[in-house]
């Protein structure tokens, strides 16, 4: 069979119920790239138990552009991945940010001497928190839909 258009055939693999999670990834996307794709963000969780395959995993998820048949397994594991990043992150990353920024006062002789950095520092470990728990949201609400359209996810893992 002759195809003249591949584009419009292409168009057919891709699933209308998937569809409405892609603005759902743009979201994570936007979230975990302004704030945890950064070289900062490597440098302060270096020593941390998270595997580079989780933010490789992360990284193909967030970089989805359309999501075809057969695409939802993946996804899947991408949101596991991004649920385990987010306990880690929170169970090792957040009780020492300061301290790892170099801006806690239960460690002087550690402080940034550099006004500038001092204030972007403090300004970062204000925001982190509240950065992890919308990531951390949109995680569950991309779950959540994944899941309300492909229930059977839950019991292959």
């Amino acid at each position: 069979m002759l195809v003249l258009y591949p584009e419009l055939e292409r168009k057919e693999l891709i699933d209308q119920s998937n569809e409405r999670l892609l603005p759902l990834i743009r979201k994570i996307r936007q979230v975990f790239e302004d704030h945890f794709d950064r070289t900062w963000f490597a440098i302060i969780i270096d020593g941390l138990p998270i595997d580079f395959r989780t933010i490789r995993i992360i990284r193909e998820l967030v970089g989805l552009e359309s999501i075809h048949v057969g695409d939802e397994w993946f996804i899947y594991q991408a949101v596991v991945e991004l649920s385990r990043f987010s306990l880690l992150i929170r169970k090792f990353l957040l009780p020492v940010l300061k301290e790892r920024l170099g801006v806690s006062g239960l460690m002087p002789d550690r402080i940034i001497r550099d006004r500038y950095q001092y204030i972007l520092r403090r300004f970062v470990a204000y925001t982190f928190p509240y950065n992890l728990e919308r990531l951390e949201a949109l995680t569950a609400e991309l779950r959540m839909h994944l899941l309300s359209a492909f229930p059977d996810l839950e019991q292959q893992s």
